[in-house]
């Protein structure tokens, strides 16, 4: 009988032990930009990010402003407190298929880039999508442009 005691005392505080370990992921939450109206939804590998790793964004959406997204749009990464932790990626939306994309179809594309760069306590990952300015090495939009945007601040 004592030892029915025991085991049932040592089930419950072995669940009592795992019921109070926290195991929820901290995950991006990615919303709309301020003043763009387009968005999309967002998959991070890894997410939380970690550097230094290989890190692949997805994005999926579906364009309603009304705007084009032409066959020179890209989605531009960019990693960042006060300014940018590491220079900003560009991958391409479309491939020469489908596009132009326009009002209520829907897309998805990929992009994968090395993250080197140390991330500090709180940061911000911004996903912009538009029309890049060759001529600019700052990867600026042509005419300031933005045709969709998310953003998510993440703390740790």
């Amino acid at each position: 009988m004592a030892r029915d005691f025991i085991f049932v005392f040592i089930l419950l505080v072995t669940f009592t032990i795992i019921n109070a370990i926290p195991f929820h992921k901290r995950t991006a939450f990615f919303g709309p930009c301020p003043n763009v109206e387009d968005t999309f939804s967002v998959k991070m590998d890894p997410d939380p990010l970690i550097s230094p790793h290989l890190t692949t964004i997805t994005i999926t959406g579906k364009e309603v402003s009304g705007l084009i997204i032409g066959p020179l749009a890209s989605l531009v990464v960019t990693i960042g407190a006060t300014g940018p932790v590491q220079t900003p990626s560009a991958f391409p939306v479309c491939n020469a298929t489908d596009c132009p994309i326009f009002s209520g179809t829907e897309y998805t594309t990929s992009g994968t880039f090395i993250l080197n760069a140390t991330l500090p306590k709180s940061y911000q990952v911004v996903l912009t999508i538009g029309n890049l300015n060759s001529s600019s090495p700052q990867m600026t939009f042509l005419h300031d442009q933005i045709l969709a945007c998310a953003l998510a601040t993440i703390e740790t």
